[in-house]
């Protein structure tokens, strides 16, 4: 791993885990899906996504060590806003615009400057169609059930697809890396959801964001050997 890489994931680690925490409490509701005591734990919030923050970072400086630096910052970038949509939908059940959106753009743009600058024009094409081919899949998902998939999670997974879809090298490797988002996302969100019902002992909606962007998380890290 490159140390100067790794050094500067974990420096970056700190402020950006305070700020997602900090960002994630203000969407706070009277309705969380699990309701905080009278004096809002704060401090317990900011260590637990500063952690989160920490693994997700060093991960990330293993992944890209030999990609470009802006490359690495953007998926930095990246897997922040997954963190921070994954604590307000854990807490809210839902994934605000105001996130998910100002991602997306940021991503489209971010993909066309990496590709440009590398000489990799197939990448922009690789990434609109991982866009596609996840919002499609979870848009079918909405049209058949709208009560259990809703239309966040369907935009959300437009900026999943184009995370993992920027990974892939052909029309088939972006097929194979939404199919393991998919996979990991679902299987983690199956444990997850019989977890939450044995803790609260009934039935009850649970935020499916956070397993997606877990799912994103270790297709995009473990890419290369699911592509190649």
């Amino acid at each position: 791993m490159n140390t100067v890489r790794l050094l500067v994931c974990i420096v970056l680690a700190l402020p950006c885990g305070v700020l997602v925490s900090r960002l994630s409490a203000s969407f706070v509701t009277e309705r969380p899906l699990f309701q905080p005591s009278e004096t809002p734990r704060v401090s317990q919030r900011t260590i637990l996504i500063g952690s989160l923050t920490l693994v997700v970072f060093v991960l990330t400086a293993w992944r890209f060590a030999d990609a470009s630096w802006l490359e690495l910052l953007s998926y930095l970038a990246g897997f922040s806003a997954l963190l921070l949509a994954s604590a307000v939908d854990f807490t809210e059940y839902r994934l605000p615009d105001v996130i998910v959106l100002p991602t997306f753009a940021a991503g489209l743009v971010l993909v066309v400057l990496i590709s440009v600058s590398g000489d990799e024009s197939g990448r922009i094409r690789s990434s609109f169609l991982g866009a596609l081919l996840a919002f499609g899949v979870l848009l079918i998902a909405h049209l058949i059930s709208p009560q259990g998939m809703g239309f966040g999670d369907v935009k959300f997974a437009a900026v999943l697809g184009l995370m993992v879809g920027f990974q892939a090298s052909s029309a088939v490797d972006v097929v194979i890396v939404v199919l393991w988002l998919f996979l990991i996302g679902f299987a983690a969100g199956t444990v997850g959801g019989l977890g939450l019902l044995v803790i609260r002992g009934r039935n009850q909606p649970f935020p499916f964001g956070p397993f997606l962007a877990f799912g994103t998380l270790v297709t995009v890290l473990l890419s290369r050997a699911l592509v190649g």
